[in-house]
């Protein structure tokens, strides 16, 4: 029956490559593989690979037409559908002789990518199985049935991207099920005898019983697709669900097929169950999921969408459908994006990323790391764009993305997937990379704290050898790169190595492992293998160790020398490391790699042990008579940790102890104090009898009288003699001739101690000068005797500078990326960046032409002559002979800006005498002149210019900001002196509806202002306040808010003001007080809303003006303190608060704007620094009081005045101290006690320095006004109250070292005395009958006072 399959025999059989004859834009690539049906072949194209499926045409009756039609009509619904890969073209040739198919070439499908290294883990497996029920979704939706979904015809992208293609929608529906021929015809192509068709598509032989009568020709197909057979029945969404679901468990069972065809055929009749396969699914909800999808009755399966929402959050993890699927799908849309456009987009998302994908786990606790979750499918499109980028900037990203992630990343897919990349880039081409790329590698692996079984080698074989060759780079960063990371890449081998030893080990004591018999000798594995290791590591050692350049030695010592010592051992550490560092103490041009030995010598030896210390001394020795004094004080700090580490024998203790004590006589400070640090380790570490006896008789000549604690720096430093001076100290060790200088100061010395009876003067010329400049330099005897003490160093190292001087005569001294600007004569330049006062012409430009004459030559080419433009081009008179005289032709400035000789009538005798004065600058024709150089030039000049003017500008503003500072008052009309408010009640406002929560007067006292809960704000002229007039009412009112105002301010004077709601809402009002009293206006000019989720509502805000800003500062309840400049609308600067401190309440702005000082809830007062945008000090109130209010002390700078919640407590703390130093209590509870049964507290202070006198307003819940008189405190007193308030007396007292001022109640009623003001007759119930909220004072010709309390009242008193 098969044999009738075969169809007309063709009457040649051509390959798939003659086919392409008659294409012209597709050339043949490769064959794909042939079957009886299809011919496949892969083809370029211009747009990239395709594959051409070519259908041989026996049979020229064939309805193609009709077949190309639907595959058209298939490509429209599917234009859509992104996890769909439709044919995208169908033909016929011009000769007839085949129909061909095209589409896009996609290298894996998924039957390849299942066996595929790296294979698929859990998360991956999930993510292309919720794709391929998406893309089967996709094409239900606009009513396309697939026909013939298998794991061949299901395109998976090197990222993962799942593509559903080969649409069999020409194929026929029912197959009979007593005939394998046509299912092996039409779709067992793969010949792997697997079927996933649905059991209802078998159908009974008797529904082709019509064409039983063809199947007596032999030349007559079963299955003939010219019939109305394929019609009779159409293609099911069940259908597609049941050979989905197939995949599925294919996937799940790495690769296991669910069914063969007699398996199939056996499932539809009932005798057969996959249970089997689908047991060695491990996860429950996928295998319920196969189970469903695969149900034998059609019926019972749901549909693709029904299938997604099921498993939402069990199969499929909900960050699939919020996230992976939506961001994904980005990259797979027409609108093409290149490797390097992919790179740089997911580095711009990577924080929304990583906030995504790593706050969700998996639905299931699996044996996967939750860690990894979604961030495995994003590390699978990063690494398919990481061989083809091109730019370098692009695979720099890729790197910093890969370091962002992989601690988040599970070990095999740091090993399996990230490091053969990064192993690729430290081939690149660009050095930078390179060098990025090993600095990737070592941290990636230094992560991995497990290795698996398959990965026990990775280092000796493939890691080491991978990046064996950077050790020799051509490019030195690279080389750098490998000595900065060698000590850590060679802990995290040998970790590698023990890792695999104890788990060798492990597995050797298990009696129940299967591969028990892989492991042999253990330990005689891990020596071989550790012995290889250190072989590899030494190689690389040595080569670094022995590098050209400096830096590169230097950096490997200065980054894991020590550890390197720890991984090769005590003897090796000796033998290679520390033989190679010795080597680098003989290069006398580079102190920073003397210096960096030094700093890595103490590790070193550390581990060696104190058998070095006999190699060590003399290195330390010559440490100390460095020409460079960064090595001396590098030297001291070594010798002084190893004398901390009993690292040296006591004989060479002494010894060091006589060559370091002169240090201490030394013009430079670190040197004299790391000499102090020295010794005063020595002092500590020798016996007292070795102290007086051995220490001190070389301390005697340094110091001013004997001490006993030698071991105590400051003690040390204290008695310490002046240093020698620096100049004569330097200009000593200059001198050429310093043994004759010595021999003759020894002289000398000799005859002030009567060693010799008189000290000729020297006969050497050189050296009597010399003795004369030190002497007019200062030099006394006690100097004198300093030098000589440092004699042995001072030789020592004028001969060290000899060398340097001569080495440099012999190699290069120049280094790369260093330029000698001496060397090549340039001389440095200065502007005024503050503009002087013009001076008249003629004496400017004789200052000019001075100032000309001074400017090297390099100057003037580059940015042209110093005259003006405007200068006049006449020659003055006597041209000729300044042009004799000076050797130069008389200049003019060219358009431009370069300077050129004018031309002038060809003089001979002149031109030779020019010529033997000094050559002349050849004339140079304006043809001859290139227009780009000329415009190079200018724009050089330019360039200068716009930097000196931006110079000038940010030099004028921080000049502004400074007199500003400077100029800052308090307040503009404080009080006047010997002010004492009396109480009286002037004006009584009752216009707000409900709690009134703050009061701002303005600058020049004109206005006063009040926002309400009710949601207005009033202003109020002050003027009216004073009884001249009948109304006393608000002159505006704005009430365009919304919400309940909380706060205000005014900014700039009386013309702006800042108000704040609950709502979120900042807004900036505009005041039109220059038209007041007539027709005073205010309108918004600038508003912002805040998130109420992220910053809540606004609580405190205040004005400044900088002088290059004007700044709305805001706090809000969430912890952000904002700058808001107002000239920019935008913000100046963003402060964040810690809530563990508590939610601010308030905060105040130093006077000055260096710092500012918030309040919380839980009492903490936290200062910021506004200069750099820190957090300074944090102090806490003692009972962790609520802080209600903040105002800076108008005395003390680093003073702020806090009201407490309770006892109406108000304090002021030192902040740099933290101290609180002064308390006012108006409580009846003990002073400073924690208890409080008064619950009143201040809600509103104002403080004023009041000509030196400092006096203080409160307010609160009491409903009273207090005067403080911080300077008298007992002439405090309550300016108003209620009437029935009792008297009270005011008293000083120091509890704890805080000065406290308590008010006690009197017992029985004293009249006042004469001086005391009254509050009036007592009979009239002035005071507020609700909580004061704030108070505040303006001044007119006379003071006020004025109170807002939580009932809507305002009050005005004098």
């Amino acid at each position: 029956m098969g044999n009738q399959l075969a169809g007309i025999a063709p009457s040649q059989i051509l390959s798939v490559e003659s086919y392409f004859s008659d294409i012209h834009d597709f050339e043949y690539d490769k064959s794909l593989g042939s079957t009886r049906f299809f011919k496949v072949a892969r083809a370029k194209h211009r747009e990239g690979l395709v594959v051409v499926k070519v259908f041989a045409i026996q049979d020229p009756t064939l309805p193609l037409t009709s077949y190309k039609q639907e595959l058209e009509e298939l490509k429209i619904r599917l234009n859509s559908a992104q996890n769909c890969l439709p044919f995208q073209k169908a033909s016929e040739k011009a000769s007839e002789k085949a129909a061909m198919l095209f589409r896009q070439y996609v290298r894996d499908n998924l039957y390849d990518r299942i066996s595929t290294r790296p294979f698929l883990n859990n998360i991956e497996n999930r993510w292309i199985a919720f794709q391929i029920l998406t893309a089967v979704d996709q094409a239900h939706k606009p009513g396309v049935r697939h026909g013939d979904i298998k794991t061949e015809n299901v395109m998976v992208t090197s990222w993962n991207w799942v593509l559903l293609t080969d649409f069999a929608s020409f194929k026929p529906t029912y197959l009979p099920e007593d005939n394998p021929a046509d299912f092996n015809y039409f779709f067992d192509t793969s010949r792997r005898r697997t079927c996933y068709i649905a059991p209802e598509r078998f159908v009974d032989g008797g529904m082709f019983a019509t064409e039983l009568e063809y199947m007596r020709d032999p030349s007559t197909p079963l299955v003939d697709l010219n019939s109305n057979q394929r019609t009779r029945g159409e293609l099911k969404r069940a259908m597609d669900i049941f050979s989905a679901g197939c995949v599925i468990a294919e996937l799940f069972t790495e690769g296991v097929p669910l069914f063969d065809l007699s398996q199939l055929l056996a499932y539809r009749n009932g005798h057969f169950f996959p249970e089997q396969v689908l047991n060695k699914i491990e996860d429950h909800s996928i295998r319920e999921l196969v189970t469903q999808m695969i149900h034998r009755e059609p019926d019972k399966r749901l549909e693709a969408e029904d299938y997604l929402k099921q498993q939402r959050g069990n199969a499929f993890p909900e960050i699939f459908y919020t996230f992976l699927q939506p961001y994904m799908a980005q990259f797979a849309k027409e609108t093409f994006l290149s490797a390097d456009e992919r790179i740089l987009v997911i580095r711009k998302d990577l924080g929304n990323i990583i906030h995504n994908l790593c706050g969700h786990d998996l639905p299931e606790k699996t044996e996967e790391e939750p860690k990894e979750n979604g961030l495995v499918i994003l590390v699978s499109v990063i690494t398919s764009c990481l061989q083809t980028l091109k730019y370098y900037d692009s695979k720099l990203a890729a790197l910093e993305l890969i370091l962002h992630l992989a601690p988040r990343l599970g070990v095999e897919i740091l090993l399996d997937r990230i490091t053969p990349y990064l192993l690729h880039f430290s081939n690149d081409s660009v050095p930078r990379v390179r060098a990025e790329a090993l600095r990737t590698l070592t941290k990636v692996l230094a992560l991995v704290k497990e290795v698996p079984r398959n990965d026990i080698n990775i280092y000796p074989e493939y890691i080491l050898p991978g990046i064996a060759h950077l050790a020799q780079d051509d490019a030195t960063i690279v080389r750098l790169a490998y000595a900065e990371n060698i000590a850590l890449l060679a802990e995290t081998a040998l970790r590698f190595l023990e890792l695999v030893q104890l788990k060798n080990l492990n597995m050797e004591n298990d009696p129940n492992n299967e591969e028990i018999d892989e492991v042999t000798h253990p330990n005689g594995n891990y020596d071989t293998e550790l012995q290889a290791l250190h072989e590899m590591v030494q190689q690389k050692v040595v080569t670094l160790l022995s590098d050209p350049e400096n830096i590169v030695k230097q950096t490997l010592m200065e980054n894991g020398i020590t550890r390197l010592c720890v991984f090769f051992g005590r003897q090796k550490a000796n033998d290679v490391l520390l033989s190679h560092m010795i080597t680098f103490l003989n290069d006398k041009n580079d102190w920073h790699l003397r210096g960096a030995f030094f700093d890595s010598i103490v590790g070193v030896a550390a581990y060696v042990g104190w058998q070095s210390s006999s190699i060590l001394k003399p290195l330390l020795q010559q440490g100390l008579s460095d020409a460079e004094e960064f090595v001396i004080v590098k030297a001291l700090y070594a010798l002084t940790c190893m004398c901390q580490l009993g690292l040296l024998q006591k004989p060479h203790v002494y010894e060091f102890a006589s060559d370091i004590a002169p240090f201490l006589c030394h013009p430079n400070l670190w040197i004299r104090y790391g000499a102090v640090g020295f010794v005063t380790v020595v002092a500590r570490q020798i016996s007292t009898a070795d102290v007086y006896c051995k220490l001190m008789p070389y301390l005697d000549p340094y110091i001013t009288q004997p001490i006993i604690q030698i071991e105590r720096k400051l003690v040390l430093l204290s008695v310490l003699k002046e240093p020698v001076s620096r100049s004569i100290f330097d200009y000593a060790l200059r001198s050429k001739d310093i043994t004759s200088l010595f021999r003759h100061l020894h002289m000398r010395q000799k005859k002030r101690n009567g060693s010799l009876p008189d000290c000729p003067p020297p006969e050497d010329p050189a050296i009597a000068q010399l003795l004369k400049k030190l002497l007019s330099q200062g030099m006394t005897e006690d100097e004198e005797d300093k030098l000589l003490a440092l004699k042995d160093f001072m030789m020592k190292s004028n001969k060290a500078k000899a060398n340097i001087v001569d080495q440099s005569h012999l190699h290069d001294s120049s280094q790369k990326g260093v330029i000698d600007l001496a060397a090549l004569g340039i001389t440095g330049r200065q502007v005024d960046l503050v503009k002087t006062k013009q001076e008249p012409d003629d004496k400017r430009a004789r200052k000019h032409v001075k100032q000309d004459s001074n400017v090297n030559e390099e100057w003037k080419s580059m940015f042209g002559s110093l005259d003006p433009p405007n200068m006049p081009q006449a020659l003055p008179k006597g041209s000729d002979q300044e042009v004799i005289q000076t050797g130069k032709p008389p200049r003019s400035e060219s358009s431009a800006g370069i300077c050129v000789p004018l031309s002038t009538s060809p003089q001979v005798p002149e031109v030779t005498t020019i010529q033997n004065k000094k050559p002349v600058i050849p004339v140079l024709s304006s043809t001859i002149l290139p227009s780009t150089y000329q415009i190079r030039i200018t724009t050089c000049k330019t360039e200068l210019q716009q930097l000196i003017q931006q110079k000038r500008e940010q030099c004028n503003a921080e000049r502004i900001a400074k007199q500003m500072m400077e100029n800052a008052e308090w307040e503009s009309k404080p009080p006047p002196p010997g002010w004492r408010p009396k109480g009286l009640l002037v004006a009584h406002l009752h216009e707000h509806k409900s709690a009134v929560n703050r009061i701002r007067v303005s600058d020049e006292h004109s206005l006063f202002a009040t926002c309400s809960n009710d949601g207005t704000v009033k202003i109020r002229n002050s003027q009216k306040m004073e009884g001249k007039t009948t109304t006393t009412r608000s002159i505006l009112t704005y009430s365009r808010v919304g919400g309940r105002v909380k706060t205000l301010t005014f900014c700039q004077g009386s013309h702006y003001l800042a108000i704040a709601s609950d709502n979120g809402a900042v807004q900036l009002l505009g005041i039109e007080a220059s038209k007041l009293p007539k027709s005073p206006k205010i309108h918004p000019l600038q508003s912002r809303i805040l998130d109420q989720k992220e910053d809540g509502c606004v609580v405190d805000m205040h004005h400044f003006n900088s002088g290059a800003q004007s700044v709305l500062a805001y706090a809000t309840v969430n912890g952000s303190l904002v700058g808001w400049d107002l000239r920019s609308s935008s913000n100046a600067w963003t402060l964040k608060h810690d809530l563990k401190s508590g939610l601010i309440t308030s905060f105040a702005v130093d006077i000055h704007q260096c710092w500012l000082c918030i309040g919380t809830s839980s009492g903490t007062m936290a200062c910021w620094d506004m200069r750099f945008q820190l957090p300074i000090s944090s102090h806490c109130h003692p009972s962790r009081a609520r802080i209600r209010r903040l105002s800076m002390h108008p005395l003390y700078q680093s003073w702020v005045i806090a009201a407490v919640q309770g006892n109406n407590e108000v304090s002021m703390w030192d902040m740099e101290t933290g101290d609180r130093r002064f308390t006012l209590w108006a409580s009846s509870a003990p002073p400073l006690s924690e208890l409080q049964p008064s619950p009143h507290s201040v809600h509103g202070i104002y403080c004023s320095p009041a000509d030196g006198n400092p006096i203080l307003l409160t307010a609160g819940s009491d409903m009273k006004i207090r005067f403080w008189d911080l300077a008298y405190p007992e002439r405090s007193y309550v300016v108003a109250g209620s009437t029935s308030s009792p008297s009270v007396s005011y008293y000083r007292k120091i509890i704890e070292g805080t000065e406290v001022v308590q008010e006690i109640q009197n017992k029985q009623k004293v009249g006042p005395s004469d001086d005391t003001p009254r509050r009036g007759p007592e009979s009239l119930p002035v005071g507020h009958h609700d909580i004061i909220t704030d108070v505040a004072t303006f001044q007119t010709t006379q003071g006020f006072i004025v109170t807002a309390s939580r009932d809507g009242i305002v009050k005005v008193w004098k």
